[in-house]
């Protein structure tokens, strides 16, 4: 399986707590990851081109690929006015053909995405990451104002996506509340956590990462933002008891969104005379930030909303206890009282309430950060990744074709026309059904021990029990004969349509043959033929039918004419009708099946009376003619998503 991933404003590859990177960058990167080593699933990255030094396309260090895609100026701009570049965006992005699903997110992904995701027929998913704050919301105090383009791209993502992947229950009930998704195309994956990585200080471990503080100190980890309320952290430090305050690292940057933000709370830090127990840090590379997760006494996460918290989860794999706002999706990153506490206001003074008697308490937080470890070992990546795929093959389930229909005109035909193709769709559980219209009749025999068989009933009989032998090969579901049930019209009596056999009228038009009988398949009654068809079709339930091209492959009248009987069968059902190709550059589909050659071999063989099979790639035909061994296969017309 190949993804794309999506996500336009902000790229995977950068530090967490710098510019508007936080937790979704590592969110997106470490479920990449997870999925191309657990889950076999490749990944591949597209973002906005933020630096004139960024190549089009780069590996990053953990094997994932990146693509930057230009989109106004190459240079890193505020997130609020990121989405004036959308169209540009989708326009450099390009087709997404090569993939079998996009995934975007943020609604600026998805807005951009789901256009290139219908004209490649592939699935589109959808994670918001954030949704944008109700407009009479108190949330925006302090904010920049929303794009006004927001509020209806994550409602447009909402309707258009097939699957939504929510990070929370929280999440999940304001995009079906907020945003009108369907609740049947949502689902809840929450974020996993780096358990390696993240995990307990060791007795004596060595301490680096800041001269300015001692281990365990007070720790808040996120851009610098009024939403995630960095305010209050420094509020309820000033309200400790001044002999027992300890140090609070704060750790983050502001986005050019909120560039005089930083001076205001260190202008807040003097003025509440803290400058010697608050130190300010840049965001860092993770693995500096999991030495001052681990060696921190209490992570606080004030904020006003959040889909998650991502960082609360690595806190407690970290065995480091949280006191969060009940707010949002912090509400199932810690689960109160066992991993961490939640307070119900943003009160500094409800805050230090809550604090002090946890400070006080070291027996307490080692209680609240072995449960949180515990938990946190049950909520890896790994499992994040496993449930993301099942949502995936979901999506591609949900919008492919589930039963397709095969119509041939004579025994090998499904084989050397399309046996690769059958074996593949039966192998991805598509119900493959195939219906044949002759038993080849007029066809001529292998020379050699078979070639009595000329002429005779039992050649008829022998060409049936070697099509049942190649239908069980190839995985074939359903098997009919055109005019027999299940494929005869209802209130008819059986019937027999008969080869028509094959004469070149012209260098380039072939006829039936002389000598065919006026009960053939060329003579036959196009209304007899078509309803014959359209009963098969109904009767297996096929989503899609697929014969032959317009020409028949090679100009065989039965062929030709089955073509346009198809194609009229399938109209009359209502479901679409597909082309068989050789040539790649008719296919609208082209599809390289050549893993399946053992199979085609297979089926192949039992056709004793019309080829004889040389080595894998070469055959005869009964008269005579070489031929060789197709695996890939093209389809024409409307063809809907196969798997």
């Amino acid at each position: 399986m190949r993804v794309a991933f999506i996500s336009m404003h902000t790229s995977p590859a950068e530090r967490a707590g710098t510019a508007d990177a936080g937790g979704m960058n590592v969110l997106i990167r470490a479920l990449a990851t997870a999925l191309q080593r657990a889950s076999g699933v490749e990944v591949e990255f597209f973002t906005r081109r933020s630096s004139p030094d960024q190549p089009d396309t780069t590996t990053l260090d953990d094997g994932i690929v990146l693509h930057h895609v230009a989109a106004g100026p190459a240079r890193p701009l505020p997130k609020s006015g990121i989405d004036q570049y959308i169209d540009e965006f989708r326009a450099n992005l390009g087709s997404l053909d090569d993939f079998d699903l996009v995934h975007s997110h943020h609604w600026m992904s998805g807005v951009a995405a789901i256009p290139l995701a219908r004209a490649a027929g592939i699935p589109h998913v959808m994670t918001y990451h954030s949704v944008a704050a109700h407009p009479n919301s108190p949330l925006r105090d302090g904010e920049p104002p929303e794009s006004p383009a927001r509020l209806d791209g994550e409602i447009h993502c909402a309707r258009e996506s097939d699957l939504i992947l929510a990070v929370s229950h929280h999440e999940a009930a304001v995009v079906i509340g907020r945003c009108q998704a369907d609740p049947e195309r949502v689902a809840i994956v929450q974020p996993g956590v780096d358990v390696d990585l993240f995990h307990p200080a060791a007795p004596g471990e060595a301490w680096t990462p800041s001269p300015a503080v001692e281990p365990g100190y007070l720790l808040f980890a996120a851009r610098l933002q009024p939403l995630k309320a960095p305010d209050v952290a420094l509020r309820t430090l000033a309200l400790l008891p001044a002999a027992e305050r300890p140090s609070l690292v704060v750790v983050g940057q502001v986005s050019e969104d909120f560039a005089a933000y930083e001076a205001e709370l260190h202008g807040l830090v003097e003025e509440m005379g803290l400058q010697d127990r608050v130190t300010f840090l840049p965001g860092q590379d993770r693995e500096s930030f999991a030495q001052l997760m681990r060696h921190a006494s209490v992570l606080l996460v004030p904020s006003h909303s959040e889909t998650f918290g991502l960082v609360a989860l690595e806190a407690s794999a970290s065995g480091v206890p949280v006191l969060a706002a009940a707010a949002g999706g912090l509400t199932e990153a810690i689960c109160n009282t066992h991993t961490g506490l939640l307070v119900p206001t943003h009160n500094p003074h409800d805050w230090a309430a809550q604090l002090l008697p946890l400070l006080r308490d070291p027996a307490r937080r080692e209680e609240l950060g072995r449960t949180g470890r515990e938990r946190a070992e049950r909520m890896t990546w790994a499992h994040a990744a496993q449930h993301t795929v099942e949502n995936y093959r979901r999506a591609l389930a949900k919008g492919r074709v589930q039963r397709v229909a095969f119509v041939h005109a004579h025994p090998d035909d499904e084989t050397l026309a399309s046996g690769a193709l059958i074996a593949h769709l039966a192998e991805e559980g598509v119900t493959v059904s195939l219906l044949t219209a002759t038993r080849g009749e007029m066809g001529e025999v292998v020379p050699g021990p078979l070639s009595g068989l000329a002429g005779t009933a039992e050649l008829e009989r022998r060409r049936e029990a070697e099509l049942a032998g190649a239908v069980d090969s190839l995985g074939v579901a359903v098997h009919a004969y055109l005019g027999m049930p299940p494929a005869r019209a209802a209130g008819r009596e059986p019937r027999r349509y008969l080869d028509s056999g094959m004469q070149w009228v012209t260098e380039h038009v072939a006829g039936p043959a002389d000598s065919s009988d006026e009960r053939s398949l060329f003579a036959a009654d196009d209304a007899e033929a078509v309803a014959d068809i359209a009963a098969f079709l109904r009767r297996t339930h096929a989503d899609l039918a697929v014969s032959y091209d317009d020409d028949g492959g090679y100009g065989h009248p039965d062929h030709v004419r089955l073509h346009h009987l198809t194609r009229a069968a399938a109209a009359e059902v209502g479901i679409p009708y597909a082309s068989l190709t050789p040539d790649r550059a008719k296919a609208d589909v082209w599809v390289e099946l050549e893993r399946y050659r053992p199979r085609v071999l297979e089926a192949l063989r039992h056709h004793r009376t019309q080829l004889t099979v040389h080595d894998e790639h070469h055959i005869t035909h009964s008269g005579g003619q070489p031929d060789t061994i197709l695996t890939s296969t093209g389809l024409r017309g409307g063809v809907p998503r196969l798997p």
